[in-house]
């Protein structure tokens, strides 16, 4: 009789090892995702004044655009996962569509298709848990839910552009706030590193697919993602640099009364705050698929 528990309980042991084990052989993981984006700068924005960090008030929801990603999933240990992939997405905003009123009068805006590539590191507080052959558990729905948190880095190619008259010029190469004028600045990368941080959460649909849910707040090196960092510029001076396109993009502001104003001249009001740094926040679905080894050991598409 002894020998016969010391059996069950041998299998129950083996059984729960194999589970508890099984991890190692889903280490490997495509995710693909598609949602939104939020841009969080100088331009735009709500009603109140710009916002920074996780500024949920300053979000303008008529200027959310979409993203995709592609990204591959490592689990390094059971709790812990690095993901690599690429992204695209659009960002913009507008002051005509602010509800303040010092920006709907700055009156300038743009948008910029964005290229993004990420490591991120993430932490799971509620493990991912694979799903037994073996279950003795009324509670399979709730074994199916995970969460984590992630931060790491991206590198961000961006392309800041403005219409004027139905056509849509990049806004870099023109030198907006005097950049490459005397003994100013040259003309800003359009290249920024990022620093994200966010919150995710998955349910496993099967043992290999699951669906979620990522939020995530990416801050910049760069003020330049909306091409408004600091002061006005001297118009003439950049209508003689660049052009009368690049003037008039320059500065856009209007007076009280919602008629074009005179340029401002070298020095003068603030075109963008010095003060922050460029974000967006992020918010996508994502549908995950658990890849198996082949005999090699290699993840098996």
């Amino acid at each position: 009789m002894k020998r016969s528990y010391f059996l069950i309980l041998l299998v129950f042991f083996g059984l729960y090892t194999l589970n508890a084990q099984r991890w190692k052989a889903e280490r490997n993981t495509v995710v693909m995702d598609a949602g939104i984006t939020h841009f969080l700068g100088d331009l735009g924005g709500g009603a109140e004044d710009a916002a920074h960090f996780f500024g949920v008030r300053d979000i303008n929801f008529v200027k959310t655009r979409p993203v995709v990603s592609a990204k591959f999933r490592y689990r390094i240990i059971e709790e812990v996962s690095a993901k690599a992939g690429i992204s695209w997405g659009i960002l913009a905003a507008s002051d005509e569509t602010s509800g303040s009123e010092g920006r709907m009068l700055r009156n300038l805006s743009f948008t910029s298709n964005i290229w993004q590539f990420s490591l991120h590191g993430e932490y799971y507080f509620l493990k991912e848990k694979s799903n037994p052959r073996y279950s003795f558990s009324s509670l399979k729905s709730i074994r199916n839910f995970s969460a984590y948190v992630f931060t790491g880095v991206a590198v961000t190619y961006f392309n800041p552009k403005a219409e004027l008259d139905g056509v849509k010029y990049a806004l870099q190469p023109l030198g907006t706030e005097g950049q490459g004028i005397g003994d100013n600045p040259a003309l800003y990368s359009k290249i920024a590193i990022g620093w994200p941080v966010g919150l995710g959460a998955k349910y496993g649909l099967s043992r290999n697919l699951a669906i979620g849910i990522e939020i995530s707040n990416t801050y910049t090196t760069s003020d330049y993602l909306d091409d408004a960092h600091d002061q006005y510029f001297d118009n003439t001076q950049i209508s003689d640099t660049y052009g009368p396109i690049a003037a008039a993009l320059a500065d856009r502001h209007l007076n009280a009364d919602g008629t074009p104003a005179t340029p401002y001249a070298s020095e003068t009001p603030r075109r963008g705050g010095p003060d922050y740094n460029d974000a967006y926040l992020m918010t996508v679905i994502t549908l995950t698929y658990k890849l198996k080894k082949n005999s090699s050991g290699l993840p098996k598409f």
